[in-house]
């Protein structure tokens, strides 16, 4: 319980309040880069649930499961190159967040 509470505060809370003082900070140009990853800690949310999680990610050790979580984890770091190169530091710091959060879910479903 006590990993599942840290995850949510470091893997989900952090990166969105990263991504709100980004969004408020950055001009509209760069808000562009902020969007993949809100889109997947809001994945990350949907997914708590385990019925959730079945629908959307897949059955248990199921290579849809693996490959939506590299996926994500993929389009996230992704996100991070882009904004480490546009000096987006906000959004450097809330991507690379999501892209441990996802290599987190994916080590936790590999041997749960």
């Amino acid at each position: 319980m006590r990993e599942f509470l840290i995850f949510c505060a470091l893997g989900l809370l952090l990166p969105l309040v990263l991504i709100g003082i980004a969004w408020h900070r950055y001009d509209k140009s760069a808000r562009t880069t902020l969007i993949i990853p809100a889109l997947s800690v809001i994945f990350l949310l949907l997914i708590i649930p385990h019925d959730l999680r079945w629908i959307l990610l897949g059955p248990d050790y199921s290579n849809r499961l693996y490959t939506t979580i590299e996926v994500n984890a993929l389009l996230a770091a992704v996100a991070a190159v882009y904004s480490g190169i546009r000096r987006g530091w906000m959004a450097l710091a809330a991507s690379v967040i999501v892209v441990l959060a996802w290599l987190w879910v994916g080590a936790i479903n590999s041997v749960v």
